[in-house]
Parts: C-alpha cells; structure tokens; sequence
C-alpha cells in the first residue's frame, strides 16, 4: 500500500536555465518512491558572446520569475515544501583535511570532532568573506559531510570510543553567496508563502538520488553539463568526497561554431540540424569541426579537475552524466576515448551511464506528452527523502 502522495515544488537553477516543476512524492509498502510530475517548464537564458555577470543574474531571476508564475498557474495543488538544486557557479566548494596531534592518549569523541569541524567551518566562512567574490562577500553552508576519518593514520567505521595521538578529518563543505539564497528563496517565499525551503546541489542531489533509488556503484564519477559550466562529483567507497567545477559547458560549443559561421543563431540552427542528421556535406564538415575543438577543451578542463578531485584513489570505471538531450552523444566519446583518462584509470574501458536513462523510468511519470526533467525528478527524489 503506498504512502499517502505529498505535493512539492522543485527548481533547478543552472548556469544558463531554470526549471521548475509541481510533483507528488509517495512511497510504497516495498519502500520504492513514486514521482508524478503534475507540471514542469524550463527556460534557457539568453546566449551571448561572452558572460556577464550582472546580466547572468538578472536574466536567471527574470527566468525563474517565470517558471515560477508558469507552474503555480498551471497547477492547484499548494506544494508543502520546496526542493531548489543550484548549479554552477551559484556555489563553491571546498575539501579540507583537518589535522589534530597530540603528545599524549587522547578518546575521539562527538564533542571533540564535532568542535574541530566547527572550527574549519568558521574558518572557511571567514576566508570566503575577504574573497572579495562578484556575488558578495557574505556566505552560508549549503552543505557539509565527512568524508573520511582517520585515527593514528588508519581509517575506522564507528571512530567515538577510540583511542590514539593523531586524528585525521577530511570534510567537504559547500558554501553558497548569502545574496543569491536570499534572492531565490524571497522570490519563491513571495509567490508560495511559509514553506520550508531546501537548498543544495545538483550533482549531491544526484548522488543521493541514485544511492536511494537507482543504485550507486561504490566509486563512481558525477558530471553534470550546464550551458555554462560543469560540475563534477567524486564517490569514494559510498561516500560523496568533492565536488569540482570549470567553465565550460554546452554554450561553448555554439560559440565556437558562431565563430566559424558568423551567427549564434545560425549555430544553434546547425547542431540541430546535425543532431537529426539533416546537414549537407560542408556544413557536416564545419560542425566536425567545431565539435572537436568543444571536446579538446572540455578534455583538458576534465582533466585538472580530476587531478583536484580523485585525492589519490584511482580514476573509477563508471561515469554518470546529465546533460542536454541535444548533446547526450557527444559525451561519451569524450570521456570514453580520452588518452589521459584510459592510461590513469586501469579499467579496460569506462562505462558511461546517463542519469535519464538508469534512474527514472519505473519511478516516474509526468501527466503530459513530456518526457520528466532529468534535474527536477533528480531534486524530487531528493525532497522526499528529506520528508
């Protein structure tokens, strides 16, 4: 018998887009979670030649203004709480390893670990105000998990009650700008009322959602494409280790080819048109082209951010990735014949695994011709475990 349906709202705020979406979240005697997606929209910002950041944010407020209106019109139901997913560069994340010494015994406590983390935590927020950044100087935590805990050198399951000299912690922490959190959930509070509000990010999401739901293999890589940006996620025995970020996403590559043709709007004209494999010989050729030099670059940016994120565990088999429809094809080629990650990894071949495709299909539905939104059935899934 399942569990009696919960009404939601989720929004998705990526580096180019914003999506929104009313669903009922229910769980079922098998402990299994049902999504029914009642209503979802999204709209892609502006394209331009190159970013800026004041009109970057006006455009996505104006956006989610309007996702926002769009939903609530379209659906009766008053969502009890609210799920917002942030993608790059709305966040930042650090990893940081805490080190605690002493000459003498000392018993690892929750009142010691607890205190040390704290302590980094304030560190952090205090170097993250003198940062100077373009979106304030004022941060929150959006997140904050241990990764890993040490006692004299050796990792422990259960560390409270032990004894030893040295202790060792490896935290990741996300940090989101005080002005965006404030701005976003203003605007939902203004339109929703008193709802509690959720903040997180997409690929942490993501992670969950696929542990909860979809299943997880214990080391395991999270990328998810933006039209701005990609971030990247590294799993380490089950546990979600760092996150990473670089400025390159789907957008570049309708830049590069803007560049060839002379138009943006020609651009995205042509890749559709190649993705339905309706272009001529020459234009096929400029496309190639373009494509290549996209999947150069995303390459290299991958790889520093590998090197950042694996901490000295080996490169893993399995990828999971979100991304644009438009461009789910090209991405596994990318990754899969990449030189630097074939030779680092040690697996015979990489194995490539989209979000849309693994996670969804028996747990979801949307009550249109539409095909559920791989980030908003993502921060579904992810509310109701909160729930």
């Amino acid at each position: 018998m399942a569990s009696q349906a919960t009404p939601i709202a989720v929004f998705d705020i990526s580096s180019s887009s914003v999506g929104g979406a009313h669903a009922l979240v229910s769980r079922n005697s098998s402990d299994n979670v049902a999504v029914t997606m009642l209503v979802q929209d999204r709209r892609d910002s502006g394209l331009d030649d190159e970013l800026n950041v004041e009109r970057f944010v006006e455009e996505t407020t104006k956006a989610l203004d309007v996702v926002i209106d769009h939903v609530r019109t379209a659906d009766v139901h008053h969502p009890e709480s609210i799920q917002v997913l942030l993608s790059s560069p709305w966040y930042v994340s650090h990893t940081r390893t805490i080190i605690y010494n002493k000459t003498t015994v000392f018993t690892c406590t929750r009142r010691l670990i607890d205190s040390l983390i704290e302590k980094e935590v304030a560190f952090l927020l205090k170097q993250a105000s003198g940062s100077g950044d373009a979106f304030g100087k004022d941060f929150k935590v959006v997140e904050q998990q241990v990764s890993e805990i040490l006692v004299n050198g050796y990792p422990t399951g259960d560390v409270f009650g032990k004894k030893g000299q040295s202790l060792e912690i490896t935290i990741m922490v996300t940090l989101v700008p005080s002005i965006v959190v404030d701005r976003f959930t203003s605007m939902l509070r203004r339109s929703y009322g008193d709802r509690k509000i959720h903040v997180t990010t997409g690929v942490h999401a993501a992670f969950v959602a696929l542990r909860d739901n979809g299943g997880i293999q214990a080391n395991c890589v999270i990328i998810d494409v933006g039209e701005e940006v990609t971030d990247i996620a590294f799993v380490k025995n089950n546990l979600f280790v760092s996150q990473h970020s670089f400025p390159i996403g789907t957008y570049e590559l309708y830049r590069l080819l803007g560049s060839a043709t002379g138009s943006l709007s020609e651009a995205r004209t042509l890749v559709e048109a190649y993705r339905l494999k309706k272009l001529s010989p020459g234009n096929v050729r400029i496309i190639e082209k373009a494509i290549q030099a996209f999947a150069s670059g995303w390459q290299e940016a991958l790889h520093v951010a590998v090197e950042e994120g694996t901490n000295g565990f080996r490169i893993p088999a399995h990828w999971y990735v979100a991304a644009d429809q438009r461009f789910e094809s090209l991405f596994p080629s990318i990754i899969i014949n990449d030189t630097f990650l074939k030779h680092t990894s040690g697996v015979k071949e990489l194995q490539v695994i989209f979000l849309k495709a693994l996670l969804f299909s028996a747990s979801t539905k949307v009550l249109s011709a539409e095909s559920p939104d791989t980030s908003l059935t993502i921060g579904a899934l992810f509310l109701e475990r909160l729930l």
